[in-house]
């Protein structure tokens, strides 16, 4: 079952909780309430081992994007998710992986797409 806002939307597919933060998604407190809420919820599931983040925001990756990345990742940790696939266009995938990747037990990669991202998801 997806949740749905305005300009986001969290789904599971197999083990894979997919977020996508399309191009006019707002990055103010409520919306990252409203996604870690959510988040929390799909990472509960049993089967949910990875997580696939698909940044199509065309807002500037500030710093309170990188310090909710990595809240969701230390989250994430808690319901035994340990590999964080970045999808998005070239400079945001490493600055993403870079701030991401500072977690201890989260490995993170990066994919240009989502199949990509769902590939490496299912080795």
């Amino acid at each position: 079952m997806a949740q749905a806002n305005a300009n986001w939307q969290l789904y599971v597919e197999e083990n894979v909780l997919v977020a996508d933060f399309p191009a006019d998604m707002e990055t103010n407190e409520s919306v990252f309430a409203a996604v870690n809420e959510e988040f929390e919820r799909l990472a509960s599931r049993e089967e949910v081992d990875t997580h696939v983040s698909v940044m199509g925001m065309d807002a500037p990756l500030n710093s309170d994007v990188f310090e909710k990345a990595q809240e969701a990742a230390a989250v994430g940790t808690e319901f035994g998710i340990t590999t964080w696939i970045l999808v998005s266009e070239g400079i945001k995938n490493r600055a993403l992986q870079s701030k991401v990747g500072t977690i201890e037990g989260v490995d993170t990669e990066v994919a240009s797409s989502v199949d990509e991202a769902m590939e490496l998801a299912g080795r």
